[in-house]
């Protein structure tokens, strides 16, 4: 049984490695949006989680697919984005009213869902909780009876840290074998803004053959069309830590390359460290990766 906890663009991480510390042990992050685009913060929670060693166990991805076209284009984009990032597990998140009262074609879409995540390799289970589960999924109980399922239950109000207790596990329900639960909406982690939701899991099979660390060989984030600077957050700030990180830039207090520091937002810190490799290869050092840059870096490593 491990703890863990589910991020998405709202879920604001100041430091990945005080989350690590305060007993986070997995994560599942939020892959794309409504507009089946890669959640805002999809990338920067991607390799600050790596960089910090956290393992990441899935993606998740809130449904309002309520025909199989909008089905097919939400898995395929799911696929598309958390693919290369090396996420093994779609969770098809199942409660928003799009897809309520959809009588048994809810079966096609998560079988839409499903197949997608499979084709790609990837484990697929449901997130949902009584209230839609009861009227919407229980009258199928046995056609999905195969599918993992992801609870979301929260028996206390309070604010709780991740090292508390998990509640008693009456509160889950009694006919049904869970891979994860999410007990807690009001978890307070040190190195995150605000709530972040507290999960426990207790599938195994999560843990297996997940990336930890970020590969040293290749650049896992996509390059950039445009100049990245100061400001920048996400994918394009990770793609230009990583050369950071590769040039011996980001180091940890013993001079150590430190892939932790690859959180995707460029800082002030960021800037002074592309402006030292843009010195030391003739380039204009004004701390902007721009194009010439980029292709300096592409060539070197």
């Amino acid at each position: 049984m491990k703890k863990g906890i589910d991020l998405a663009k709202w879920n604001k991480v100041t430091d990945y490695q005080s989350v690590r510390n305060a007993g986070v042990q997995f994560a599942i992050i939020k892959v794309i949006n409504s507009q089946n685009k890669p959640d805002s913060r999809f990338h920067e929670h991607v390799s600050g989680m790596l960089g910090a060693g956290i393992p990441i166990i899935g993606g998740y991805t809130y449904s309002y697919a309520n025909t199989a076209d909008k089905a097919r284009r939400a898995a395929d984009a799911f696929v598309k984005t958390a693919e290369p990032q090396n996420i093994t597990a779609l969770w098809l998140d199942l409660e928003d009213n799009a897809v309520k009262g959809l009588g048994s074609n809810i079966l096609n879409i998560i079988n839409i869902y499903q197949s997608s995540a499979q084709d790609a390799g990837m484990h697929f289970g449901i997130y949902t909780g009584a209230s839609y589960y009861n009227p919407y999924l229980k009258p199928y109980a046995k056609e999905i009876a195969d599918i993992p399922i992801w609870w979301a239950r929260y028996p206390y109000t309070k604010e709780r840290t991740i090292t508390a207790d998990v509640p008693d596990s009456k509160y889950l329900p009694q006919n049904m074998e869970l891979s994860g639960w999410q007990y807690s909406s009001k978890g307070r982690i040190n190195g995150i803004s605000g709530y972040t939701d507290l999960n426990v899991w207790y599938n195994r099979i999560a843990f297996e053959n997940i990336s930890k660390e970020i590969p040293s060989e290749h650049n896992p984030f996509t390059e950039p069309v445009t100049n990245v600077k100061i400001g920048k957050t996400g994918n394009d700030a990770s793609w230009v830590q990583w050369y950071l990180w590769r040039f011996g830039k980001l180091t940890d207090n013993n001079g150590n390359p430190d892939a932790a520091q690859i959180n995707g937002i460029f800082d002030i810190h960021t800037k002074q460290k592309v402006m030292e490799v843009q010195a030391l290869l003739g380039l204009t050092a004004d701390g902007i990766v721009g194009k010439i840059t980029r292709s300096m870096w592409k060539k070197i490593c």
